[in-house]
């Protein structure tokens, strides 16, 4: 996405199709509301790409009076800008791992690392220094936590299970709290997220009990199979979204806050090649494997069913590169600006009134097909989606946020 803001990807609405719609890059947040991993290729599965949205943070309010919730609340950068801040990595396992090491045990690791917000001492400036060879670079925290705890994990470190709210609904995970690199890196944390100090705040992993059954904006069963299942993203496994469209917004912004960064709207898929908004009228689609493969994938089109169109919150205002909420230039007689691109997109993007809260529409929501699974299953090889691969649309129609049932 480096060259993201090329005008060879801006299509113009309604410009016509010169060559197949492609994949250009692809993205997994496996901690939700932190900073996302670029890939080449993603592993698809039912509730979407493989770690994306796997842990999420949340604060307890000691304050709250509840009687049937949980206290516990999950954070975003809603609230907290500076989560976009936090560099996420995946480790994983190779051939030459130790099996005695815990972490290889627990199936690899999500490592987060931060800017540590306490004043150094001159002997971590001299470490950081001596490793960064930027003797002016504030030292960074660190915090290791397993992707599958073990049972024998679980039990010596006595992590349970928990609720906690994710916007309307309740969710649940392990409390990872008391690991050890994670206890140690949270209070740190708090600090650098500026979280009230009576307010507690842990790490919550999804597992396969804790997945959640999709039940707004419900795709078709018989495309998808059986119903949508999801963790910690807000409603839909998968979503999808174009460069040309972010080019045809960021040119209706003010000159002070373009070009638009498309990563602001943290999609997982990034196509180009169709114009701009093409994809709203898509209902399915099939992603088709590229000719030379470097690695194995089954031989098997994905094919994936286009629930709704996203309903954007306040967190594309964020710019992603500096954790904060941007403006544009405000009036001679305002202090303060309006919130960007929240304004534009709620002038020129709300193009249906199917969630009354949305500060307007940008982006696709998507559920996987179950017959696509099962023929990969049945190789015995992973439904793999790479970058380069192109994308045949199959179905179009009109969407509206909110139009489906809430039950199967």
């Amino acid at each position: 996405m480096a060259d993201q803001y090329d005008p060879k990807f801006n299509a113009p609405e309604n410009s016509p199709v010169d060559g197949p719609i492609r994949i250009k890059s692809l993205y997994i947040h496996p901690v939700k509301s932190c900073g996302y991993i670029e890939v080449n290729r993603a592993l698809l599965t039912k509730t979407g790409f493989l770690y994306d949205r796997y842990f999420a943070f949340a604060t307890e309010d000691p304050k709250a009076e509840t009687s049937t919730d949980s206290k516990w609340r999950f954070i975003s950068q809603r609230t907290y800008p500076n989560m976009s801040l936090i560099e996420t990595e995946l480790w994983l396992p190779h051939k030459d791992s130790d099996p005695r090491d815990p972490l290889v045990q627990a199936g690899g690791c999500v490592v987060l690392k931060f800017e540590d917000p306490d004043t150094p001492d001159w002997i971590s400036r001299l470490e950081t220094g001596f490793y960064t060879g930027n003797f002016a670079s504030q030292p960074q925290v660190s915090l290791v936590a397993p992707l599958h705890p073990t049972p024998s994990q679980m039990q010596e470190l006595q992590l349970e299970m928990k609720g906690f709210g994710i916007h309307y609904r309740q969710a649940s995970g392990i409390d990872l709290g008391a690991i050890p690199s994670v206890a140690a890196a949270l209070p740190k944390l708090r600090r650098f997220l500026k979280i009230p100090k009576d307010h507690a705040l842990t790490l919550f992993k999804c597992t396969p009990d804790t997945l959640t059954r999709t039940d707004r904006n419900l795709a078709p069963l018989n495309y998808i199979g059986s119903p949508a299942m999801h963790g910690y993203t807000d409603q839909q496994p998968i979503n999808i979204n174009s460069l040309s469209s972010v080019h045809s917004v960021s040119a209706l912004l003010p000159p002070e806050n373009q070009p638009l960064n498309a990563l602001r709207f943290r999609a997982n898929i990034w196509i180009t090649g169709n114009p701009a908004y093409d994809e709203e009228t898509w209902k399915r689609y099939r992603i088709l494997p590229k000719a030379a493969n470097t690695e194995p994938r089954a031989n098997v089109s994905p094919m994936l069913s286009v629930v709704c169109r996203t309903s954007r919150c306040t967190i594309p205002n964020v710019d992603p590169d500096r954790g904060v909420f941007d403006a544009d230039n405000p009036l001679p007689n305002k202090k303060r600006g309006k919130p960007q691109p929240s304004t534009t997109l709620v002038e020129h993007r709300t193009v249906e009134d199917g969630n009354k809260a949305a500060l307007g529409y940008l982006g696709m929501h998507c559920v996987p097909e179950d017959r696509s699974l099962k023929e990969a299953s049945n190789q015995n090889l992973g439904l793999y989606v790479e970058v380069g691969d192109e994308i045949e649309v199959l179905e179009r129609g009109v969407h509206l946020y909110g139009s489906t049932a809430n039950e199967y």
